[in-house]
């Protein structure tokens, strides 16, 4: 038992360093077409890893296509026309999915609910993936965008840790059952501590306080903890335990992603207005 804990525990690090190495690369030195590549092909998988959950086996195969390509749009907009592109695609997208409702009859009650699922993938899943462009795009967007990861990242640690060493009360047993109290406030600390360190380090030309930044870093890992929460209970309510099996020891990409949807937009809100 001992050994398959560890295995798994290992296969986590080992395939989170290997996504790592590429992504930083990335971040650090690659365009910002190249980051909107790679944020619609994220896009698209968490869609396709989403409407596996919620629809599978009812949606038809250009159903999925038509859901993975408008999802995939919204990144693109966001490098290329800013926040107005990104409220455009998206009051676009609604247009696009009635569009395809009236071009695929029959109309009834199932094709308008599934159809609305897949409404609610696109500003669950694509919307938000559109504000790392936005959030790239900015002066200092490159640190801000690493900002988001290590506050996400540290929080994570610290709640695993801390939660596996001191955890005692559950958080949300009915939707998470590993998760604790405890670790939930280890991750909030962890998050604080390092993502003030960092933005004193790399953001302070920006002119964001040392005050500003611990509190920044408290409100992006509660929306982070939140949003992990929220896949939870979408796997919980789809009888799955992860969103696919896309990452060895991770699970899918949307296990990965699910606390950083909501973090990249909440940031972004701070760091535009400075």
């Amino acid at each position: 038992m001992v050994h398959n804990s560890w295995s798994s525990h290992a296969k986590r690090w080992v395939t989170g360093l290997g996504l790592a190495v590429p992504l930083v690369a990335m971040l650090l030195y690659g365009p910002l077409w190249l980051w909107t590549l790679a944020v619609s092909a994220a896009a698209a998988v968490g869609l396709w890893e989403y409407e596996t959950l919620a629809q599978c086996p009812a949606m038809t195969r250009l159903e999925l296509a038509f859901s993975l390509a408008v999802g995939a749009v919204f990144p693109a907009v966001a490098w290329l026309l800013g926040p107005a592109g990104v409220l455009a695609w998206a009051v676009g997208s609604v247009f696009a999915l009635w569009g395809k409702q009236l071009a695929r009859p029959p109309l009834t009650r199932d094709t308008f609910q599934r159809g609305l699922i897949t409404l609610g993938g696109w500003f669950y899943v694509a919307l938000p993936l559109a504000f790392v462009m936005l959030l790239g795009a900015l002066e200092s967007g490159r640190a801000w965008v690493f900002f988001v990861l290590f506050v996400i990242v540290s929080g994570d640690v610290g709640a695993y840790y801390t939660g596996k060493s001191f955890g005692r009360r559950k958080l949300y047993e009915a939707v998470s059952p590993k998760k604790t109290v405890e670790g939930a406030v280890g991750g909030l600390a962890s998050s604080a501590v390092v993502g003030t360190i960092f933005g004193v380090l790399f953001l302070g030309d920006t002119g964001a306080s040392v005050a500003a930044l611990g509190a920044v870093s408290i409100v992006t890992e509660l929306v982070g903890q939140a949003g992990d929460l929220m896949e939870s209970l979408l796997k919980r309510m789809a009888g799955c335990k992860d969103s696919s099996a896309l990452l060895p020891g991770h699970g899918g990409l949307l296990d990965r992603l699910d606390s950083l949807l909501f973090a990249f937009p909440t940031v972004w809100v701070y760091a535009q207005g400075l």
